[in-house]
């Protein structure tokens, strides 16, 4: 039985609308058991119900503003009186800064997507929202909103790739992971012939980048990619025959 006190603790947070000091709950790293990392990064622990990405979010008590490490610093005049017209006027005032379940998760991260749509995030960082809201349904067995998001992730993550804003938040992103990333989305959609498009580029970094293992994923997932769009193709032809 996991002590949630020895795993789970208090973060002091300053609300980057009203600037109103809370505190909220994060995972300790490292005090977690590791199942498994799927094959676009999601994390799997042995306790689902304290992944950290549960607790990524902040939710700002006062005002309703909703954000996490990634976003811009400060907001622009602009940008305040839009939080205040569309969130923080609507608001009624509730604590997410406890233990979360995976519904409360999933309404931390609805809130934060709608304030970095008015406040103007980063691709990236709306693309990285997205995609932690899809693996929140995988962890709830909810295929049909898993993909939904996935969906949006995929579009975000394009255009961070266009605007090359991919490293804004996330200093891990290099270019050869976000295009493996994007192949990877595109497959689990279905959209084999972006995923192959996606994957070639990523392995057009071979013998010019250190990440050598997402090289290796992206020789995997290319021919995966490969063999599922030969059956998709087969299957359709059949079906028409």
């Amino acid at each position: 039985m996991i002590d949630l006190h020895n795993v789970l603790y208090d973060k002091s947070v300053n609300c980057r609308h009203c600037e109103t000091p809370f505190t909220t709950k994060r995972v300790r790293s490292g005090s977690l058991a590791v199942q498994h990392r799927d094959t676009d990064f999601c994390t799997q622990f042995k306790d689902k119900s304290l992944n950290p990405i549960l607790y990524s979010v902040h939710v700002c008590p006062q005002c309703g503003f909703s954000f996490t490490d990634q976003f811009y610093p400060k907001l622009t005049p602009s940008q305040a009186k839009s939080v205040q017209k569309n969130i923080t006027a609507k608001w009624t005032s509730k604590h997410f800064g406890s233990f979360r379940r995976e519904e409360e998760a999933i309404a931390c991260y609805k809130l934060a997507i709608y304030a970095a749509a008015l406040t103007d995030q980063p691709h990236s960082v709306k693309a990285g929202l997205y995609l932690r809201l899809a693996w929140l349904y995988r962890f709830a067995e909810n295929t049909a909103e898993e993909l939904r998001f996935i969906g949006m992730a995929v579009d975000e993550y394009e255009q961070s790739y266009i605007h090359s804003d991919y490293t804004v938040g996330d200093k891990e992103m290099s270019e050869v992971r976000l295009l493996y990333l994007i192949g990877e989305l595109h497959r689990r959609l279905g959209e084999f012939d972006n995923a192959i498009r996606y994957f070639g580029k990523a392995l057009e970094f071979r013998g010019r980048t250190m990440e050598s293992g997402i090289i290796r994923m992206a020789q995997d997932q290319w021919q995966l990619a490969r063999e599922e769009y030969k059956n998709k193709k087969q299957t359709l032809g059949q079906e028409t025959g």
